[in-house]
């Protein structure tokens, strides 16, 4: 199963969160299986998005990021810069 990575720099937490929940529907639309949502215990103006896409909508998915579409959600959620992104491969779990 495919992940996309984003790290997001923000204006605002509560505005980014609220935008991000909002956005949900158009996400699974396009192959998003869900997502987790992490922030760094010292930089409150960070987030990094780890979402779950279905193998066979990958191309969808990444062109929906691609989209004016959603560089409309970033700048509204106050998405000030992507600092990274990445498509991942989970290739190794363990528990402990």
């Amino acid at each position: 199963m495919p992940y996309v990575y984003a790290e997001h720099e923000i204006e605002d937490y509560d505005r980014w969160e609220r935008h991000h929940e909002e956005n949900a529907a158009e996400r699974a639309a396009h192959g998003s299986l869900g997502t987790r949502a992490f922030r760094p215990v010292d930089d409150e103006d960070r987030v990094i998005v780890l979402q779950e896409v279905a193998a066979d909508r990958l191309e969808d998915a990444l062109a929906y990021y691609e989209s004016d579409a959603f560089a409309d959600t970033l700048e509204a959620a106050g998405v000030v810069d992507v600092a990274a992104s990445a498509v991942l491969e989970q290739v190794h779990e363990q528990d402990a």
